[in-house]
């Protein structure tokens, strides 16, 4: 790796401050007043080119391509040979796509050039995985593109037994490849696999793993409890992040008690753990935790005191939470929260760090009765569970600057349709809030389009007094794979219908400045399309005292969108 130099680094070398003399001699240093340039020397120095990318040496071109985006790194390195052996190393230590089919991983089997003497396989350092049974279209273009006839997603076949035999063989031969990559690549630090084939054992694969010593972030479907120790050897690790999921370790109380070994490197930490219980030893050094809601009374003192320096917490609810919303429930939930709140003045000073807190259900937040300030706070609804007299009692706890909304299940239709802003009312409650997140998931039918709408049109009501600044429109699809034509129909309505949205919900919301529509559909492309809201106050008349001011839209790029998302801090709390 090339040496950085750093500022003082370059002052001492320009300067010669703080250097002992005998090494100002051994530098030909000179004063001011030894350098003595006439007219024709400066004529010299000013005509000289600046230095350019193929003119630098060998470890500053090294250096630079680090920092370019893979895009424009792979276009620089098409240019010649010289910059294409010069970005080998800099591309290889980065991942973009993840492979997601079998062709592509025996495709990237065949670019290392196993047992090759110059093989690219130990300079690898970043590996994605996203095996998927069913592809999602990748181009943005193609969801706009009108077809006359609509690609089929199952042939027919003379021998259907037959042709599936040949597929699986292929996939076993494609997973016995990726098997042989991460032997291959030894110095592996970053490895996430999204995805798993459902029918096909996870134990080869934990067993490669367990031999990356050099892994420091592994992402990955959740292990029977039968090969939790003895295939992956998690102890043996040097990671600062672990993130296990999908998976049901519901059963698992000691789940933290078999990570034991990691609370000394780990930093990041995701289980799907339901049942479990307080750690033996704290994880002093996670900063970053999801995990389930444990529904026990000890709550607040089991969290806090197994993770007692947090910055980001997420909380998914458990069994004994899906019906929160429910009157059997609610007096349940209030002797929950009046038991927190109690041992909340048990620990004075708690998580003075945390920064965002991201629930699955309202309960959760509710419950936990959190006693200070979070600047941004996410909350889950599920698509009939309204549990809006909750939210002002949360927002009175937390008092965020940001809040997230997320409404699962868009494409289900109910009627009536459960009111979801009625908490957010002008008040003390919502009078810190000035940035506001609106995720609405769901599958990518037409019904998505129908209740989204509605969902919006009464948001636009509930904006109207609040001091909110920031508005973000997420919708979050599921490609439907039964009709590629419904997923490309929605995103094109989606798109098509977004000025005018943003314009309806600027004009009724006049504390707005920024509105944003980001469109993703999951394991697929992402759009993201900004305004900024600028407001002209109109002159007042002798007979008009209540003219409106004039609203005026002005559309950005969507680097743009993604700098004041960033400078906000609001793609941290959406997940973006």
């Amino acid at each position: 790796m090339p040496r950085k130099c750093s500022p003082i680094d370059l002052a001492t070398l320009s300067r010669g401050q703080g250097m002992p003399p005998s090494r100002l001699t051994s530098l030909n240093y000179t004063t001011e007043e030894d350098v003595k340039m006439d007219t024709e020397d400066l004529a010299v120095v000013s005509t000289q080119p600046p230095p350019t990318l193929t003119t630098v040496n060998f470890d500053v071109q090294r250096h630079i391509m680090t920092f370019l985006p893979l895009t424009d790194l792979s276009a620089l390195m098409r240019t010649c040979r010289l910059l294409s052996e010069v970005g080998f190393q800099p591309l290889c230590a980065r991942s973009g796509e993840p492979l997601r089919t079998p062709t592509q991983i025996l495709s990237f089997l065949e670019f290392l050039h196993i047992g090759a003497p110059h093989s690219p396989a130990p300079v690898i350092k970043d590996l994605r995985l996203s095996l998927e049974e069913h592809r999602v279209p990748q181009r943005k273009a193609s969801y706009f593109e009108h077809h006359t006839r609509e690609p089929a997603y199952f042939t027919t076949s003379s021998n259907p037994l037959q042709e599936e035999h040949l597929l699986r063989a292929y996939r076993n031969q494609a997973l016995e490849a990726f098997c042989m990559i991460l032997q291959k690549c030894c110095n592996l630090r970053r490895l996430y696999i999204d995805r798993w084939y459902e029918d096909v054992p996870i134990a080869p694969l934990t067993h490669v793993i367990s031999s990356l010593t050099a892994l420091e972030e592994l992402r990955m479907p959740m292990v029977p409890r039968s090969q939790l120790c003895n295939d992956v050897r998690l102890a043996s690790l040097p990671l600062r992040k672990l993130v296990l999921r999908p998976g049901r370790w519901h059963e698992l109380p000691d789940a933290l008690n078999l990570l034991q070994p990691l609370s000394s490197t780990l930093v990041e930490l995701d289980i799907p753990v339901c049942r479990w219980k307080r750690p033996d030893a704290p994880f002093p050094h996670v900063r970053k935790l999801a995990i389930e809601f444990p529904a026990s009374d000890d709550v607040v003192l089991d969290l806090v005191h197994a993770f007692p320096n947090l910055t980001h917490l997420s909380l998914g609810g458990t069994r004994n939470f899906h019906l929160c919303h429910t009157l059997s429930s609610r007096a349940e939930e209030d002797r929950l929260r009046e038991h927190s709140q109690g041992q909340w003045r048990l620990l004075t000073y708690s998580w003075p760090s945390l920064v965002v807190v991201h629930t699955e259900s309202p309960c959760v937040l509710y419950t936990l009765a959190l006693p200070f300030k979070v600047p941004r706070v996410s909350i889950g609804y599920s698509a009939g569970d309204p549990a809006e007299n909750m939210l002002p009692k949360i927002l009175a706890d937390t008092s965020p600057t940001c809040l997230e909304m997320r409404i699962k299940q868009v494409h289900f239709k109910y009627f009536p349709l459960p009111r979801r802003f009625t908490g957010l009312k002008p008040g003390d409650a919502t009078a810190s809030l000035q940035r506001f997140i609106l995720t609405m998931e769901g599958t990518a039918v037409p019904d998505y389009v129908m209740v989204t709408s509605m969902l919006i049109d009464e948001l636009k009501e509930a904006l109207v007094g609040l001091p909110v600044t920031h508005l973000l429109l997420k919708f979050s699809l599921d490609h439907f794979f039964a009709s590629r034509a419904h997923t490309r129909n929605v995103v094109r309505t989606i798109c098509a219908d977004a000025p005018r949205r943003v314009a309806a919900i600027a004009r009724a919301a006049h504390s707005l400045r920024w509105v944003g529509v980001h469109v993703h559909v999951r394991g697929g492309p992402t759009w993201l399309y900004c305004w900024t809201v600028s407001r002209e106050q109109p002159v007042v008349s002798d007979f008009d005292f209540n003219a409106a001011a004039r609203v005026t839209l002005e559309e950005i790029s969507e680097d743009d969108g993604w700098e004041m998302l960033a400078a906000e801090e609001m793609e941290d709390v959406a997940g973006l």
